[in-house]
């Protein structure tokens, strides 16, 4: 582990650019479940009603049982981010990352400090008027006192969406985080088994650029093969805060 901490520390300090990606994992230590873990809610109700609920087109038709399931099983009680997340928003104050790629929707890399933050699948704590003349904007203690299973709008009366992506959408600043993995020099993978498109093809993109990448993951991911270094740990927290006060 030394010497992969130690080759970890060299190859940021010789990066001009470095773009952290992030995935469930990092937010399994603040306690947000993974929805595609082994106690997560893909593997509990199956992959396919989940898609087939958490959908765009269902959200649409079927409004409130939408969020009947969405209640339930995508909205917790707030949570403080992790350590990982903590040290991460330090490193890009010290100029040691540049941004941040997230797959989570849990708004702790922005609660932590981090200023860079490229959320491709949204914010789970932003709620959007549907209604295309109003662009009232609202926040989940808003939706939480809402007296109906639906949030509606307070301006117009219109039904409030989760600004998430949903099954059937295309991802929020597609063209912003390609851009940003493809022209860093160094990628810092932390908490993804990368086995979720686009994303999954930017990393394996950039990896034929002949750049380092490093992946800190409990598990496999899918571009293990390409890692400069590969650590394999579910206490990314202490691993980052150790790799942060060498630099």
């Amino acid at each position: 582990m030394d010497e992969k901490v130690d080759k970890i520390i060299g190859l940021l300090k010789h990066s001009r650019n470095t773009v952290v990606v992030t995935g469930a994992g990092i937010s399994t230590e603040a306690g947000i479940p993974d929805f595609r873990g082994e106690n997560g809610i893909y593997k509990k109700l199956g992959e396919n009603r989940v898609m087939s609920i958490i959908n765009s087109d269902f959200f649409h038709r079927s409004p409130d049982k939408f969020y009947e399931f969405y209640r339930e099983n995508f909205m917790f009680e707030p949570v403080q981010p992790s350590l990982a997340h903590l040290v991460l928003a330090d490193m890009e104050k010290r100029g040691a990352i540049k941004a941040i790629v997230t797959q989570n929707i849990d708004n702790l890399h922005q609660k932590a400090g981090s200023k860079r933050v490229i959320a491709i699948h949204g914010n789970s704590d932003r709620y959007l008027c549907t209604r295309k003349s109003c662009s009232s904007v609202y926040d989940g203690l808003y939706v939480d006192n809402c007296p109906q299973i639906v949030p509606t709008c307070s301006v117009c009366g219109s039904i409030l969406k989760p600004d998430v992506v949903l099954f059937g959408e295309q991802i929020h600043n597609y063209l912003d985080a390609q851009e940003s993995i493809l022209r860093s020099r160094l990628i810092v993978v932390i908490g993804s088994s990368l086995s979720v498109y686009p994303l999954a093809g930017f990393i394996k993109e950039f990896s034929t650029f002949t750049q380092d990448l490093i992946i800190i993951n409990k598990g496999y991911t899918l571009m293990d093969h390409a890692a400069t270094v590969k650590v394999d740990t579910s206490n990314t927290g202490a691993l980052l805060e150790q790799i942060c006060q060498r630099l």
